[in-house]
C-alpha cells in the first residue's frame, strides 16, 4: 500500500476498521475549487476514510458560509468545509457551531486585472468584482487592499459580480477592472495575458482560507467520528504534499472535474498550505480582521484536532 512510503504519516496512525463498521458522514463543501475538492477526493480514492471506519458523502453547495451553517444546524450535514469569515460571523451571532480543524491555511486568491492594467497602483479609481456582499472573496480583497493602502469607495469600488464564470465574463466584458480567482481558476486568464496584480495570500499570510466546521450537537453526539475524519483528512493532505503525482492520479480516478494541466499547476500554489492543524493565533488574526471581539476558544474547539494528532 502506498502509505508505507509516507513515514511522516505516522502522526496519524491508527487501527483500520472493518468495512462492516463503516459510519456515514455527510460533508458539505462550499467551493468547487480544486484546493477544496482534492483532499476529499484523495481521501476517498486512497481508502483513507474507509481505513478510519468512515463512509464520507461529500456535497458541494455553491453558496456562502451562512447556508453552510444552516445545513449544519439543521442536521443536513455533519461537517462542512467553508471560508472562515462567514463562519466566524455566524458564531458571533450565536450559531451553535465551531471550527474543529484547519483545511487550507493560506488564501490562494490572486487579484487578476484587465489587460489595461500593469500594476496594482493602476487599480485606483477602478472597480473590483467579487462574488457577493459578505462573501469570502469580498473579505479577502478588502483586507489585502487595505494593507496595501487602498481605501474602499475612495480608491476603488467593489461590485458583486457573481460566480467565477460570471466574474471572468465581467472582467473580459469591461464591467470590472479586476477580480479575485483561486489557484485552480487563474491559469487560463494568465495564459491569455491578463496580469496578476496581487497575490492575496502573501499580503495576509496569517489568515486561513478554509476551515472544517461542525455543529456542536454533532460533536457532542459523535466526537470519535470527528476525530477519525480529521485524522483521515490529515493523511490525505500529507499525501498531496509529498506525492503530487499520486494525488493527481487519485483525482483522475475520482473524476475530479478539472483537467490534468490545471490540477498540476494549481498544486504548486496551494499544496503546502493544506493542513488540518491551525493555530490559536490564526483564529485571533481572523477575528481582528473582521472586527469581532471574543476569546478564540468561543470559535475554535481544538479538542478533536488534538485527539487526531496524538501519537499511538
Amino acid at each position: 500500500m502506498f502509505l508505507s512510503a509516507l513515514p511522516s504519516l505516522l502522526l496519524f496512525c491508527h487501527q483500520p476498521a472493518r468495512a462492516a463498521e463503516l459510519r456515514n458522514i455527510t460533508l458539505g463543501l462550499v467551493s468547487p475549487n480544486i484546493s477544496t475538492q482534492l483532499p476529499i477526493v484523495v481521501a476517498q480514492q486512497a481508502g483513507l476514510f474507509k481505513d478510519e471506519g468512515l463512509s464520507v458523502h461529500a456535497v458541494t453547495i455553491a453558496s456562502g458560509g451562512t447556508l453552510m451553517v444552516a445545513i449544519l444546524t439543521s442536521g443536513h450535514a455533519d461537517l462542512v468545509v467553508s471560508g472562515v469569515a462567514a463562519i466566524m460571523r455566524a458564531i458571533e451571532r450565536g450559531a451553535p457551531v465551531a471550527v474543529v480543524s484547519g483545511f487550507q491555511n493560506k488564501i490562494d486568491f490572486a487579484l487578476i486585472g484587465s489587460k489595461q492594467l500593469t500594476r496594482l497602483e493602476d487599480l485606483k479609481g477602478k472597480t473590483v468584482g467579487v462574488t457577493s456582499a459578505g462573501s469570502f472573496s469580498e473579505f479577502a480583497v478588502l483586507e489585502a487592499l487595505k494593507r496595501r493602502g487602498f481605501v474602499r469607495d475612495k480608491d476603488y469600488k467593489l461590485l458583486a459580480a457573481g460566480s467565477t464564470q460570471l466574474r471572468i465574463g465581467a472582467l473580459k466584458g469591461g464591467k470590472v477592472d479586476a477580480i479575485p480567482l483561486s489557484s485552480g481558476e487563474r491559469h487560463t486568464l494568465e495564459d491569455e495575458g491578463y496580469p496578476v496584480l496581487l497575490e492575496v495570500g502573501k499580503v495576509v499570510p496569517e489568515i486561513p482560507f478554509a476551515v472544517t466546521v461542525a455543529a456542536k450537537a454533532f460533536t457532542a453526539k459523535e466526537p470519535d467520528l470527528v476525530v477519525r475524519f480529521i485524522r483521515a483528512l490529515g493523511k490525505s493532505m500529507q499525501l498531496i504534499k509529498t506525492n503530487g503525482d499520486r494525488a493527481i492520479q487519485l483525482a483522475v480516478a475520482g473524476k475530479l472535474r478539472s483537467n490534468l494541466e490545471t490540477q498540476r499547476r494549481a498544486l504548486n500554489y496551494f499544496a503546502q498550505d493544506l493542513d488540518v492543524d491551525i493555530e490559536r493565533e490564526n483564529i485571533i488574526a481572523v477575528l481582528s480582521a473582521l472586527g469581532i471581539k471574543g476569546e478564540p476558544e468561543r470559535f475554535f474547539d481544538r479538542t478533536y484536532l488534538t485527539a487526531a494528532m496524538v501519537k499511538p
